[in-house]
């Protein structure tokens, strides 16, 4: 079996309500999705994107591009099997493992799909084993008036939500009134987390977070930038609440970084800033055999995105029980799969079922929802732009 031919589609879905957190604003969903056929007629399917630039430069415009014209040529003849030899083979490409993280992420996915279609096995039976099947999950609220907040995080506990975390790295007074607000609604016991995004500096966060910690928060998750692993040691020696490494951690040199400088106490993966599901377990293991654990973030992904999230957190032994995505129907208003993922009656969400992915596009919605590579030269929205 060889690779015979690779297919960008740049799709666009809108939110359902605007997204934001401390970088900026979205109101719609893009995404890159790569589908590699074989000359045996199997076709895999991975999805890719961002948000907001990424921290090794890479957008909507420049994955669609690194893929169609740099990276899928390179891969074109190859045995979709011998995924390993295929991401060394990207990695030559470029300079550094840092480069182009999430353009891999979507060859690597289809990699996945094609094997676990070929062999009639699961992508998580193909990552080691599936460790389980059910996942509880958390949700992030979207940055509003603490009223708004507190009746937002009401409503999501009573859907069954396992947890839910509260965006800050704005006005720290505006920051702890939210989580204030969202903390009394919820009651005692409730599972909170705060996400930063790496909007404070180590001044602020050291003061902000002591008061914070009255709220009982699980963790706060990248409340530095990125590259401030000293402030992070010293943040995490200042207080009492476990810090994640999410926008710190992209490769599992980043991990090893982490430990070196006791910046972090637990690792945020998502496949797609971390280069696809083979390097992500790199990273958990890497993480693992540094004494820090593992949790599921996710980038906002539709519905092949959103199972590959799953059935990597169902591999991993150490994984947290709580992902941090369930579905995309919580967040946008279409899909391009048949069976769109969803969130059951208490609120979990299950592993896919199927070879693969056990996912299918569906060619009509995906149609609906693909733009012309034309659009890629056009400004961005004005209301997608700064932060509101």
């Amino acid at each position: 079996m060889r690779i015979a031919k690779v297919d960008c589609r740049l799709v666009q879905v809108p939110y359902r309500v605007p997204h934001r957190m401390a970088p900026g604003t979205s109101r719609f969903l893009r995404r890159v999705l790569v589908f590699i056929e074989t000359d045996e007629g199997v076709t895999g399917v991975g999805e890719t994107g961002t948000t907001i630039p990424e921290r090794g430069g890479e957008t909507m415009e420049s994955i669609y591009f690194a893929i169609k014209r740099y990276l899928a040529p390179r891969i074109i003849g190859m045995d979709p099997f011998r995924i390993t030899q295929i991401i060394d083979r990207l990695e030559s490409s470029h300079w550094g493992r840092t480069g182009f993280l999430c353009s891999k992420c979507a060859i690597d996915n289809a990699l996945y799909d094609i094997v676990g279609k070929t062999t009639g096995r699961s992508v998580a039976e193909l990552l080691g084993g599936v460790n389980r099947t059910r996942f509880g999950v958390s949700r992030s609220l979207g940055v509003k008036s603490p009223p708004e907040m507190a009746a937002d995080a009401i409503r999501l506990k009573e859907r069954g939500y396992a947890m839910l975390t509260v965006k800050a790295g704005f006005d720290p007074r505006d920051d702890i009134e939210r989580l204030a607000a969202v903390r009394d609604a919820v009651g005692s016991g409730y599972p909170l987390e705060v996400d930063v995004n790496g909007g404070y500096l180590i001044e602020t966060a050291v003061k902000t977070l002591r008061k914070m910690s009255r709220y009982d928060i699980e963790a706060v998750e990248q409340p530095l930038p990125w590259w401030d692993l000293s402030g992070m040691a010293k943040l995490r020696r200042a207080i009492d609440i476990p810090i994640t490494a999410d926008e710190s951690a992209w490769t599992p040199q980043d991990v090893i970084a982490l430990a070196k400088a006791e910046a972090a106490d637990t690792i945020c993966i998502k496949p797609i800033k971390n280069g696809g599901l083979y390097l992500s377990r790199r990273i958990a293991e890497t993480a693992d055999a540094c004494g820090m654990g593992v949790l599921m973030g996710s980038k906002h992904p539709l519905s092949p995105g959103t199972s590959a999230l799953r059935h990597f957190a169902a591999a991993i032994p150490g994984m947290h029980p709580i992902l941090g995505y369930g579905a995309p129907e919580e967040r946008f208003a279409g899909d391009i799969v048949t069976r769109p993922l969803t969130l059951n009656e208490d609120g979990s969400v299950d592993l896919p079922e199927g070879p693969g992915f056990g996912i299918e596009v569906d060619a009509a919605q995906l149609d609906r929802h693909t733009l012309h590579e034309s659009s890629l030269l056009d400004p961005p929205p004005a209301e997608e732009a700064g932060d509101e």
